[in-house]
């Protein structure tokens, strides 16, 4: 007889600032090392398009670590987006060039206004499209989410018109903290 347990699902939240980065980097260096199996592989996965403003978060994260030459895979950049319509190809693409993958996903989230503009982190995976109420399968090991917008029936009209601004400063703070991380 099998008995499984539910893991229980945390998040954690962190203001994108740069005194902030060092216990971001902390948090996550300590989810990959708990949760990652021996053997098993980092890659990212930055989820968005960039057509839409308040979508862009992980495509943005993603170009910037390839600028900056992140040392390991990622999946999803401004100029080779990962979103809906090709989500299921990318993973193929992933299971095939990799065999054993850990996957850190990135995306835009929406949540209550009193999140907006903070970073989650958490141990479980990521529902992309949940926040426009059109979830899709279950992606990842671990995810990190940038809150861009509140979370509202009509949030997917609003998507276009988040602040820029905000967006690149949660990717950078992503990024900054992505980039930290002691290992090659």
């Amino acid at each position: 007889m099998e008995f499984i347990t539910k893991k229980k699902v945390r998040n954690r939240y962190f203001a994108p600032e740069s005194s902030e980065i060092p216990f971001f980097t902390h948090m996550l260096e300590k989810q990959i090392l708990n949760r990652k199996k021996n053997g098993e592989s980092l890659l990212l996965l930055c989820i968005g398009t960039d057509k839409i403003t308040g979508d862009c978060l992980g495509p943005l994260v993603g170009s910037k670590l390839i600028k900056s030459s992140f040392p390991f895979p990622v999946y999803g950049t401004l100029q080779s987006p990962v979103h809906a319509g090709n989500l299921y190809e990318t993973l193929s693409l992933i299971r095939k060039n990799h065999s054993h993958p850990f996957i850190l996903v990135i995306d835009a989230a929406v949540g209550p206004s009193s999140h907006i503009g903070l970073v989650s982190l958490s141990n479980s995976s990521l529902f992309p499209g949940k926040g426009i109420h059109r979830p899709l399968f279950p992606v990842g090991n671990i995810s990190v989410t940038g809150i861009i917008s509140e979370a509202a029936s009509c949030c997917e009209e609003t998507l276009p018109f988040t602040s820029l601004y905000l967006v690149d400063t949660i990717a950078d703070f992503i990024a900054e903290g992505i980039l930290a991380l002691p290992f090659p």
